[in-house]
């Protein structure tokens, strides 16, 4: 059986299909004013979190602190730097630098008479001596338990570094100086000076390699007697050794 719709009724349909279609757009509307309000109160969060960051980070300090690496006043592991020497015939030596475990660094340095250890141990803040001991002609090693025993002898540097900064038995003399060697020219030089039964010892430090120059004069009253100073000439990185 088949059913005919006439004109009028084609014309009812349309009509309350019309009248549906309008009454489904009416009650959108709320829902996308509801969508622009949580859009507005997204984009307003993020500034709230700015704000927040700003105010937890203006300790200059504690940041300067934190970018210090210990190991940056060191040569890399199983580096040879060799330094020339004037005014004494000990003061031409090379240092072998050798990393061990437990944030250890031990150094020989061998003046041709006789090689001398240290073992210095690496914390975020400082760098502490805890092992010393001339005529050492072997490698040192000890175990972790070992290591972290070894009693602290003396600070060795401590960061940040400042002017007139007291380490130790030294004192920060001079900070952001310029230094020439016969290996290269140092930028943002600091210097440690350390005066002991009338004598004066210099240590030139520099981020990234450590020492690179040391003076000694006895008498510093006396300006005819000259430095005697060990220079940083030249470097030997382990994988060129091999």
């Amino acid at each position: 059986m088949k059913y005919w719709v006439g004109a009028g009724g084609l014309a009812l349909i349309l009509t309350v299909a019309g009248c549906g279609t309008q009454d489904m757009s009416t009650e959108q509307e709320p829902e996308e004013a509801a969508v622009e309000d949580e859009t507005t109160e997204t984009v307003e969060q993020p500034e709230a979190e700015a704000e927040t960051e700003d105010s937890t980070g203006g300790d200059s300090h504690d940041d300067e602190v934190a970018t210090v690496d210990p190991y940056d006043y060191f040569l890399e592991d199983g580096s040879t730097a060799r330094f020339e020497g004037y005014g004494n015939e000990f003061a031409e030596f090379t240092l072998r630098t050798d990393y061990m475990e437990a944030n250890h660094v031990a150094i020989y340095e061998d003046n041709g008479g006789t090689v001398g250890l240290k073992v210095f141990r690496l914390h975020d803040d400082r760098i502490e001596l805890v092992k010393q001991e001339g005529e050492f002609y072997e490698d040192f090693e000890a175990s972790f338990e070992e290591l972290q025993a070894l009693e602290v002898i003396s600070t060795y540097l401590e960061f940040p570094i400042e002017q007139d900064q007291e380490i130790g038995d030294a004192t920060v003399v001079e900070t952001g100086a310029s230094l020439e060697t016969p290996y290269r020219n140092f930028e943002d030089v600091f210097v440690l000076e350390q005066e002991s039964e009338g004598s004066i010892n210099r240590n030139y430090f520099v981020e990234s390699f450590g020492e690179v120059k040391r003076e000694f004069r006895a008498n510093p009253d006396d300006p005819e007697e000259f430095w005697i100073t060990s220079t940083l000439a030249s470097i030997e990185l382990a994988e060129e050794k091999k």
